[in-house]
């Protein structure tokens, strides 16, 4: 893995390192960095369509809880989940795969398909 240099590490780089700089550029300097570590600092907000798929995963999730007794293939969630109707199978199924990586379903796959039941 290669270490990429930021912005925010040039600037503390070059603050540090060129102290014969002229002052008005080290205070230009010293401005961008605040403003980076003021950036830096703001809460992160989901966006609409990250809301949309929490949503969409909870009620995947749900559903799955009241029905753990078999698995499902992501064409049965969206027949069966009202959240996911109209949705793609490749979106459901990405949907899953992040559920999936966070251990919160499990997937097995029997007879060349794909279930997915909660994870336990």
């Amino acid at each position: 893995m290669t270490n990429k240099t930021t912005n925010k590490s040039a600037l503390i780089y070059a603050i540090q390192n060129l102290p014969d700089a002229p002052a008005d550029i080290r205070e230009k300097w010293e401005k961008m960095l605040a403003n980076l570590e003021k950036k830096d600092a703001a809460p992160k907000q989901l966006t609409e369509q990250q809301k949309k798929n929490e949503v969409i995963k909870a009620a995947i999730l749900d559903f799955l809880s009241a029905n753990s007794e078999t698995g499902y293939t992501v064409s049965d969630l969206i027949a069966q989940v009202p959240e996911c109707n109209g949705d793609t199978t490749q979106h459901i199924s990405a949907l899953v795969r992040a559920l999936d990586l966070d251990k919160k379903v499990m997937k097995y796959t029997e007879k060349r398909r794909t279930y997915v039941k909660i994870a336990e």
